[in-house]
């Protein structure tokens, strides 16, 4: 009867009641009234001293290895577009890209330009540029347009039936009989031979290209205006040499009028080679509208007073051309240069002529018949 307080309930066939090894220091006021059925066999050494009053429904089966030190305040309800804007913002950024797109706008010009010039001038230039701009530019433009009309580099003759010789009718800085109008002479396909101003006519003889003619005949100012009164002016003949052309001389001369013509001698210029050669003088323009040049090509010979030579193997050819007036004011061109005279001929060239041209044996030469026929030096 004295140890009743001291019995405990034990299983079934033990030897005593068991007791636990580690009893709490501070029992709960308040016991479980759902004590567990099955008490855990390792229960926490460190409990929490705020339990969560809502646990997660669906926590995190794989929690993360690195979370944020700092989360955002304001994190975006949206994902984020990996499409760019079609629309793009009207206040651009304050602080533009350090790396420019290789991609630029479409090319349109400001409608408000700098007034300071780009120093990256553009990559596409103006397709006609200037040559020479000029160094010193007017300030003022000019109030009087300039008396000399516009002028046609080169005007091209056309045959005058009622002058009998090739015109240029328009004023020009040059004009030119062209290739066809005085090529050849009246012995073989000269067009409307003999081409001259007045009576003076072309030799008999003469086959194309082998022996003298006149193929054309141009005059130019030499300062690149319109021909003009009182400006400097360029006979250019280009002349068929026969042999050697050293027998052969060109004839220079000029005429105030056309209509009328008065020759003017100029000066006279040697073939100075065989074949096709081109001969130049220079001389003064007179101040009158329709002026004339002639060409007087001739063998060996003389110059005549009344410009034509006349001789069997010559050639004579005229161009008429228009000039401009002097102009009041106009500065007078300098005095042409002088054409040298012609060293005469040597008699000694008769020795160079053979039988078989012995028709050429004229002039300062004659034909010797006999055992020592040929041509000699006249005495």
């Amino acid at each position: 009867g004295e140890f009743a307080s001291l019995e405990t309930s034990s299983p079934f066939g033990s030897c005593g009641p068991v007791v636990t090894s580690s009893p709490t220091s501070s029992p709960s006021n308040f016991p479980t009234s759902s004590p567990t059925s099955k008490p855990t066999s390792a229960p926490s050494t460190t409990p929490t001293m705020f339990p969560t009053s809502a646990p997660t429904s669906t926590p995190s089966n794989s929690p993360s290895t690195s979370p944020t030190h700092a989360p955002t305040n304001a994190p975006t309800t949206s994902p984020p577009t990996d499409v760019p804007t079609s629309t793009p913002t009207t206040s651009p950024s304050t602080s533009p890209t350090g790396e420019p797109t290789n991609s630029p706008t479409a090319p349109v010009p400001t409608k408000n330009p700098t007034s300071s010039p780009t120093k990256f001038p553009t990559r596409q230039p103006t397709t006609s540029p200037t040559n020479s701009p000029t160094t010193s530019p007017t300030t003022s433009p000019t109030s009087q347009s300039t008396s000399l009309p516009p002028t046609p580099t080169l005007v091209v003759a056309t045959f005058d039936p009622s002058l009998g010789a090739p015109k240029c009718s328009t004023v020009g800085s040059s004009c030119t009989s062209g290739p066809q109008l005085l090529n050849g002479k009246v012995s073989n396909f000269e067009p409307n031979p003999p081409n001259s101003l007045d009576t003076c006519s072309d030799g008999s003889r003469g086959g194309y290209h082998s022996d003298e003619s006149i193929d054309e005949i141009k005059v130019s100012s030499v300062d690149g205006g319109p021909l003009r009164g009182g400006a400097m002016a360029e006979i250019e003949a280009k002349v068929w040499a026969w042999s050697n052309g050293s027998a052969d001389t060109a004839d220079f001369y000029y005429a105030a009028s056309a209509n009328a013509p008065v020759w003017e001698f100029i000066g006279s210029k040697g073939a100075g080679g065989p074949d096709l050669q081109t001969l130049k003088v220079q001389y003064s323009i007179p101040d009158s509208r329709l002026q004339a040049v002639r060409i007087n090509f001739r063998y060996l010979g003389s110059r005549k007073a009344s410009a034509c030579s006349g001789g069997t193997w010559d050639d004579v050819d005229d161009l008429v051309f228009s000039a401009a007036g002097a102009g009041a004011g106009a500065a007078s061109a300098a005095a042409p240069p002088s054409v040298p005279p012609l060293t005469p001929m040597d008699s000694s060239y008769c020795t160079t002529i053979d039988k078989f041209h012995k028709d050429r044996c004229v002039d300062i030469c004659r034909w010797k018949k006999g055992r020592k026929g040929g041509c000699y030096p006249k005495k």
